[in-house]
């Protein structure tokens, strides 16, 4: 039934809209046949457009704005602003204040009057001057509203006036992007105005958004410079002095975007616009003013004056860029002075003020002091890394020479490492250890970026003794396995109390309690007995490692045993989980196996969305493992799962039938429903009301 009534309304209001435009174009050509600068305004109309950058409509509303505004037949009694709201919370803010539900929506003097939808420029200007001539007859406080903007200069200047520790590298910097915004408001009426103020600061051409035609959106607002109460007595007069730098403003950000800071406006791209409205009647907007901040001052040239001497002498005439990079380094603990004059296109000039800073002293590199081995220490091992503490007491980046060798008692330990950056080092790499028993010496010298060094002294260390390695341990098959397949290899676990030393092997095995020697001195932990062949089959196999450290220390491993069978697999996993879901959510599913033989198990799982499945570790013989996973829209799928023994035996498939909803939200279908809500942003509130949602 819902479907019913839903396609009924989108037809009701496709028409409507078809005949909307035709009554619409035949009002157009009577309004456009009289003078609309006739109309005799009882103040400024304000024109609020909330639009977003994803609107095609939009477009028609914004070019009828634009061009009746440059059109002229309102000036000076004609503004408007521009609510990009999808990319600026402060416009978001604004549409939420005047409860816009859609775009485009024009809202005059403050809610005044309000127009949904678009659909030909043309039109537009047609209901947009019917409008403004309905709003200029209003009955208003008698309100007089003024502005005067001053863009100032240089600001943000880095260094700071009167900074200190600045580096001696330092390349100057400023911006111009700040203004004094000074505005008057005057009651004129009989009666008291209780009422509240904007001054909002917008782009003439917008930087960042364009309507769908390609052109930037006009009177972009970008934020408040004032937005609060205003209480004025019959006859007084409310003033205020703001200074608003764009440096300091930013769109707020969004879930989509980071903030933009407004470092980047120009003064001839700047409007900044007034408005006054009567808290007491319905928030209507009694008076509005708009002030642009320059015509013709861009580009801005700078004249840089700089130097250790007060006032500094200029070294660069009619620059373009906003930063000055001193040749050279500065000197050490010296106090600058600088200043900027700028001169705009019509060569005007703005003098600034001088600013000073000095510049840090340096001090030499903190002198390095042994961490690991500390000095003189023994039993150290011989897999040892050298560390140490080093720094800058300025912060400067630091290298080090390292020192290095067997302990001489008539010459220092040679230089193994220059321009060394960090505070480890491995006296051994590439596998290496150092020798047993023997005594080392070292040394740290650090150097800052500016060739100030400070040496640490000479340290020594003794390495521990060597001792036997462990006996091999761990063995696989187990000992006193059965069933072991014939075509197993043997693996173990070899280990050395001398963290680091090199061991190898001797492979014991055969059929007998005693069995011979069958690998002698190999490096792996693992051993394949009978090659390509396999063993026999129901037959006691006996073997053991014997291990061997680099300096000939060896330790026999115990006697291990197994038996040759008939490997049986593991039985089919078992899988526990939800059987319903949602797309983007993490769901945990359980798997367990059993051997019969205690072997260990790995598992397989296809989640059946096309990821490429792949084994798990080895897991202990009936181990209950939890693996998670997370569906995107999918419908009913089946998850399959096998085991494995650790010889390769594999069980049967197992599968869970769980079903994920494919995601069918309205908004990743931008057509005719998106449409229909741009034009018609009250239809969502309408279709809630009408089936109860």
């Amino acid at each position: 039934m819902r479907r019913i009534i839903i396609g009924v309304l989108i037809s009701m209001l496709v028409l409507s809209s078809c005949m909307g435009a035709f009554s619409t174009a035949t009002s157009q050509i009577k309004s456009m046949e009289s003078n609309p600068s006739n109309i005799d305004f009882s103040h400024a109309v304000f024109a609020e457009y909330f639009t977003m950058t994803t609107c095609v409509p939009c477009k028609y509303a914004h070019q009828a704005l634009y061009q009746l505004y440059y059109e002229g037949w309102y000036n000076p009694y004609f503004y408007y602003i521009t609510y990009v709201y999808n990319k600026n919370n402060h416009s978001n803010a604004r549409k939420n204040e005047l409860q816009v539900v859609g775009s485009p929506t024009t809202a005059f003097d403050g809610g005044y009057r309000e127009l949904i939808g678009a659909s030909d420029i043309e039109v537009e200007k047609t209901r947009f001057n019917n409008t403004i001539a309905v709003c200029a007859a209003r009955d208003v406080y008698d309100i007089d509203l003024s502005l005067n903007v001053e863009w100032l200069g240089a600001v943000n200047n880095h260094p700071e006036d009167g900074e200190t520790l600045v580096p001696i590298e330092a390349i100057f910097n400023w911006t111009v992007t700040e203004m004094k915004i000074d505005v008057t408001a005057t009651n004129n009426d009989a009666s008291d105005y209780n009422g509240h103020i904007h001054i909002q600061v917008t782009e003439c051409n917008s930087s960042f958004w364009d309507d769908k035609f390609g052109y930037p959106y006009t009177f972009e607002f970008k934020d408040y410079a004032l937005n609060q109460d205003m209480e004025l007595n019959s006859g007084d007069t409310y003033s205020e002095t703001i200074y608003w730098d764009g440096m300091d403003h930013d769109d707020a950000g969004g879930d989509d975007w980071n903030p933009h800071i407004f470092d980047y406006i120009t003064q001839e791209n700047i409007m900044v616009i007034a408005s006054v409205f009567d808290k007491d009647n319905d928030k209507y907007t009694d008076e509005t003013v708009g002030f642009l901040a320059g015509v013709d001052t861009d580009p801005k040239f700078y004249d840089v004056y700089f130097g250790d001497t007060n006032p500094p002498p200029k070294v660069i005439s009619n620059g373009s860029a906003m930063k000055y990079d001193p040749p050279g380094d500065l000197n050490w603990s010296t106090t600058y002075y600088w200043k900027i004059d700028i001169w705009n296109d019509k060569g005007e000039l703005q003098e600034g003020e001088v600013w000073d800073f000095t510049t840090r002293g340096n001090a030499a590199p903190n002198i390095p002091i042994d961490s690991y081995p500390k000095n003189s220490t023994t039993e150290i091992p011989i897999d040892t890394n050298l560390t140490w503490l080093g720094g800058d007491p300025d912060g400067d980046d630091v290298t080090y020479d390292i020192y290095f060798g067997e302990f001489d008692p008539f010459s220092p330990p040679p230089q193994v490492e220059q321009n060394w950056t960090g505070t480890t080092y491995d006296p051994t790499p590439f596998g290496q250890t150092l020798d047993f028993e023997t005594k080392y010496e070292w040394k740290i010298v650090a150097w800052d970026e500016y060739g100030l060094n400070s040496s640490g002294e000479v340290w020594n260390f003794l390495t521990e003794i060597n001792k036997p390695p462990y006996p091999a341990s761990a063995p696989r098959p187990p000992d006193g396995t059965k069933n072991v397949p014939v075509n197993a290899s043997l693996f173990w676990n070899g280990s050395d109390p001398n963290s680091g030393d090199r061991l190898t092997y001797d492979v014991y095995f055969g059929p007998n309690p005693d069995p011979p020697l069958v690998s002698p001195d190999q490096s792996a932990t693992t051993y394949d007995p009978y090659g390509p062949n396999d063993m026999p089959l129901h037959e006691d196999f006996y073997w053991r490692i014997v291990t061997r450290d680099r300096e000939g220390l060896e330790t026999d491993g115990p006697d291990w045993t197994f038996t040759t069978g008939v490997n049986p697999p593991p039985t089919d996993p078992e899988i526990d989980g939800p059987t319903q879901g949602g797309t983007d959510i993490v769901y945990e599913f359980t798997f367990v196996s059993t051997d019969p033989d205690d072997n260990q198990i790995s598992y397989y799982v296809d989640w059946g969305d096309g990821t490429t499945p792949e084994w798990t570790s080895f897991y202990n013989n009936a181990t209950v493992i939890t693996l998670n996973h997370t569906w995107l829209e999918i419908d009913d799928i089946i998850i399959k799962a096998k085991a494995k023994d650790e010889y390769g035996e594999e069980s049967g498939v197992s599968e869970w039938e769980i079903t994920i909803p494919r995601n069918r939200a309205v908004s990743s279908n931008p057509n005719i429903l998106s449409w229909l809500f741009e034009s018609f942003p009250r239809l969502f509130q309408l279709l809630r009301n009408l089936l109860g949602l």
